[in-house]
């Protein structure tokens, strides 16, 4: 399984293949800020629930904006666990923000 650093590099270069990909591959990012964001409780547990839905119109939700992302909704779920588990929340986020940031 790839590290945290290679998935953020994955982004950044699929980011650049079309310009949809990046919308949606901002969309997931967006979703792992505020599923790490220690500020808003209503925030974070909204984007926890996207990530770990099962059924229903939410779960349709993220795995189309994962299939439109061109990555795996298995894969990010796993992600997400790590990132939201992370001892380096912080380092996480910063890094998140830069990926971001150069959209």
């Amino acid at each position: 399984m790839k590290s945290k650093i290679d998935i953020f590099i994955d982004v950044e270069h699929k980011k650049h293949e079309a310009p949809e990909r990046g919308l949606f591959l901002s969309v997931i990012l967006q979703a792992l800020l505020d599923a790490t964001n220690s500020k808003s409780k209503v925030h974070k547990d909204r984007a926890i629930a996207w990530f770990f839905c099962s059924v229903g119109v939410t779960c349709d939700n993220f795995e189309y904006v994962c299939e439109n992302a061109g990555m795996d909704a298995d894969y990010t779920r796993s992600f997400a666990i790590k990132v939201i588990n992370s001892k380096e929340i912080k380092y996480v986020r910063q890094r998140i923000r830069r990926v971001l940031d150069k959209s």
